[in-house]
């Protein structure tokens, strides 16, 4: 899921870490209320309505869906069941290839176009499966951070696949659609349609927003907000929204009911450095700030974001420079070592591009062989992974 002026199920800004023993009390008075930041009345001069675009079921099936797992319903054998639909899933060829990870589609408009990204490819499966008389649901996954670069906007991308209970024999399993993500140590946990479909809306509402569309970017977010109205990405991507167009103090407000949810969440306090600081009112500034420095300083994933944008926009010595700062925060992830290769090839240094590789394709094995040995004591065991098809994530 992108969060706006930088997020990606999605709008965006740098997610960075609030110290636990700070806190935020007393820095705010007069905040504007929640119902007002949600009428849109600042930016538009009215009040913009949520059922100004229309809503989407993103489970609903129609008869070429049915009719695909109709023979699936009918026989009683539970693992040879889901044997039979992740084959037909597969050999169909949805998400072995058409993985597009801002193509925000139904489950009936990703039947027929063989397309979309992950949550795309959850609703597909999850549809199918239900239809096919299984237990199935979305689960949000606890991925490393992964950054995109999309007209100005930091996106971070979030990530979703599908639990399926109740299999006679197997209990659990987990159907994946990143080959990246296949190994199932990372914590996952059920999340309700509810959920998905705020998801759905705010990935929209990106969508919409980098196309020009304002107003029916305000009126998905406000759905999703109105769906799930404890997801503190949200409100945040609310924040970023109003921060852009120049009404700081909505974007405050924003910021603080992401805060309100989670008083760690770094993008809300990111925008709360840099809202404040349009604003002149420098204290408030400094106090985020420096939490935002305090962060950055120790956050890897950042320095590994810049390094990608620097080579996206052809500065490879800056790109190699930002990338050993990553590397020095943190040597474990296969990544770093992957870009790095990468920059090199594009200077032309091929022994120094081989030997990146090299370490990415060892700091790869490791990770494989830590989640295994984390597997055994870790508090959500390893999850019976089930995966189709692409090695993107959204």
């Amino acid at each position: 899921m992108p969060r706006f002026g930088h997020m990606g199920s999605a709008i965006g800004t740098l997610v960075l870490a609030l110290p636990a023993c700070q806190t935020t009390v007393g820095l705010d008075d007069g905040l504007i209320p929640a119902a007002e930041l949600l009428s849109g009345k600042a930016i538009f001069g009215e009040e913009v309505s949520s059922a100004e675009r229309p809503s989407v079921d993103i489970l609903a099936t129609d008869d070429a869906m049915r009719e695909f797992v109709a023979d699936l319903r009918e026989d009683s054998q539970g693992p040879a069941r889901f044997r039979d639909l992740m084959e037909r899933v597969r050999s169909a060829g949805y998400a072995v290839s058409g993985y597009e990870p801002y193509a925000n589609l139904s489950a009936r408009e990703a039947f027929v176009q063989k397309r979309g990204n992950c949550l795309t490819y959850t609703s597909l499966f999850v549809a199918l499966a239900r239809e096919a008389g299984f237990e199935a649901s979305y689960q949000l996954v606890d991925v490393p951070p992964d950054y995109d670069s999309v007209n100005g906007m930091v996106v971070l991308n979030k990530h979703v696949n599908a639990r399926v209970d109740q299999i006679p024999g197997r209990g659990s399993v987990t159907v994946e659609f990143s080959e990246e993500f296949a190994s199932g140590i990372h914590d996952r946990r059920v999340v309700d349609d509810a959920f998905a479909r705020a998801l759905h809306y705010n990935n929209l509402a990106f969508s919409d927003d980098m196309a020009g569309d304002e107003r029916g970017a305000f009126a998905y977010l406000r759905k999703a907000i109105e769906l799930t109205p404890r997801n503190p990405d949200l409100w945040t991507n609310l924040g970023v929204f109003h921060a852009r167009r120049g009404h700081f103090d909505h974007a405050i407000s924003g910021y603080r009911q992401a805060l309100d949810l989670d008083a760690h969440h770094g993008a809300a306090i990111r925008g709360l450095a840099n809202a404040y600081g349009a604003l002149g009112r420098d204290d408030s500034a400094r106090f985020y700030q420096r939490r935002v420095a305090y962060s950055r300083a120790r956050d890897a994933y950042t320095y590994y974001t810049l390094a990608q944008r620097a080579y996206q926009a052809e500065r490879p010595t800056e790109s190699l420079e930002l990338l050993s700062e990553a590397i020095r925060l943190y040597r474990r992830d296969h990544r770093f070592y992957r870009l790095q290769g990468e920059v090199h090839d594009y200077l032309g240094n091929t022994v120094a591009a081989n030997e990146s590789y090299k370490r990415a394709r060892g700091v790869a094995r490791d990770e494989v062989d830590r989640d295994r040995r984390r597997s055994l004591a870790e508090r959500h065991p390893r999850a019976t992974v089930h995966t189709l098809g692409h090695s993107s994530i959204f």
